[in-house]
């Protein structure tokens, strides 16, 4: 497989060590990595089209569901892929003590991922993504999307726990993976001083790797790694710059391939933070950054056929996390965490994941075009 490169300026593309990354995957190694952040449940509702009905009280149509998937979610998302990756997975969050919440923790503990970190509160509900997949005629379309969330923040008793749980954890983990989803921080499991708190455990534990991948609050982070793709990248320094100014909610679809905006960006958010910047840059791959260092220049994995790149970037974090905890380069972590990603948008319908064997088959395949 040939991966084709654009001509970049303020860089190079990085040589990548396949052996030594395929020894490293291969090497029967399990990693202990924390994934802490804001859980979700994904329900997937498939609606019958051939099945709908008229309903009696209002004449609207009554949507007819006989399908449902139920998936973890957000920081469920790299959680699941880094077990499916072969990971020891310790999970840290919160969910409320609903339905939701069991659905999510059964659905935990079937990857077999350890929910001790993960405490339930009768005080808020589970964060829940509900997407109805219409189905007619042998296709699918996904519908508006219907997301449960909650409205003040999370009850202190419930954040104290947390980080009891963290600093029992992180001693014993190779890799921290942080998953800060929520634009808003209303019921985040990632509010209060919890930030200061990963903060102060990075520095403590200098040999083990530390990662955020923040929506819209990366600036709190310090001492960790900070993943981002190329519009949040662009929208977090804007607003380092000019505190004052509003988060950008929606994404600029002009990002990925605005490189000159990007690298000045990236490197000015790894001089400021000490620390790399991982900026992903979806068909166009995504661009390592270290204050020390040229920015690299990772390529993308080609991916043909019917896609949906919900929870890609959840991929790409397991996927980085994994290969680092394993001492892999960061070059070559940044391409595991390109390859994971581009298995996982393949699966229409479902929370993907991808295998460790499927990780290597793409590895193999790998060549770089001269």
């Amino acid at each position: 497989m040939k991966i084709e490169k654009e001509t970049l300026s303020g860089g190079h593309f990085a040589s990548f060590d396949i052996p030594g990354t395929l020894a490293a995957l291969e090497s029967g190694r399990s990693p202990v990595v924390a994934v802490v952040g804001d859980y979700c449940l994904d329900k997937y509702l498939f609606i019958d089209a051939r099945l709908e009905e008229p309903s009696v009280e209002t004449g609207l149509p009554a949507h007819q569901i006989r399908r449902k998937g139920l998936f973890p979610g957000a920081a469920g998302t790299v959680a699941g892929n880094l077990a499916a990756l072969g990971a020891r997975v310790r999970a840290i969050g919160l969910c409320g003590d609903d339905g939701e919440g069991f659905e999510l923790l059964r659905g935990l503990e079937e990857r077999r991922i350890d929910t001790t970190g993960m405490v339930k509160s009768g005080e808020i509900f589970t964060s829940t993504y509900i997407k109805p997949i219409y189905e007619k005629d042998g296709s699918a379309r996904e519908l508006s999307r219907l997301d449960i969330r909650n409205g003040a923040p999370a009850p202190e008793s419930a954040l104290e726990k947390v980080k009891a749980a963290l600093r029992e954890t992180v001693p014993r983990a190779d890799a921290v993976a942080v998953a800060d989803q929520f634009t808003f921080q209303a019921g985040s499991v990632l509010g209060g001083d919890i930030p200061d708190l990963l903060a102060e455990l990075a520095a403590a534990y200098p040999e083990k790797f530390f990662m955020v991948d923040s929506r819209s609050n990366a600036a709190r982070y310090r001492n960790l790694l900070i993943k981002c793709n190329a519009s949040e990248l662009l929208d977090l320094v804007r607003r380092i710059k000019d505190p004052g100014a509003p988060a950008q909610v929606a994404a600029d679809p002009s990002a990925d391939r605005n490189v000159d905006a990007l690298v000045e960006a990236g490197r000015f958010l790894a001089e400021r933070n000490a620390r790399p910047i991982l900026a992903t840059r979806g068909r166009h791959g995504s661009i390592l950054f270290d204050a020390e260092k040229a920015p690299i220049f990772i390529p993308a994995i080609p991916v043909t056929g019917p896609i949906d790149i919900c929870g890609a970037g959840d991929a790409t974090n397991a996927g980085l996390a994994f290969a680092q905890a394993l001492g892999i380069p960061l070059p070559e972590s940044a391409l595991v965490a390109g390859i994971v990603s581009s298995i996982t948008i393949r699966q229409i319908g479902v929370t993907g994941t991808a295998s460790l064997d499927e990780v290597a088959r793409v590895l193999r395949g790998y060549c770089q075009k001269p």
